[in-house]
């Protein structure tokens, strides 16, 4: 069996990533593309994001399996990107990318 998991992409290959006072940080600022349905609660120390990887993490930061958890995501795992939001029900409709 193999689990599936639906995460924000926030830092590719050299980048580093750092959470702090709340904010993700991707190379030193704050991350726009980071939205999330709540502020990471959790501090993360800033770490460089190997080649051939990408750091994931949920909306629901406080309470997401990602990256702060299990670091790097290997570019090989990645299955697929999200095309329709269907939650919450006021922003139904195609994702952009």
């Amino acid at each position: 069996r193999r689990d599936v998991f639906v995460k924000r992409v926030v830092a590719g290959p050299g980048d580093v990533v750092e959470v702090r006072d709340r904010v993700v940080y991707v190379n030193g600022a704050a991350a726009a593309g980071a939205a999330a349905a709540t502020a990471p609660a959790y501090t993360l120390e800033p770490r460089r994001v190997p080649p051939g990887s990408l750091f994931v993490l949920g909306d629901n930061r406080n309470r997401s399996f990602d990256s702060h958890v299990w670091g790097a995501l290997p570019r090989e795992n990645v299955v697929g990107h999200v095309i329709l939001r269907y939650w919450p029900p006021g922003r139904f409709g195609l994702v952009e990318h």
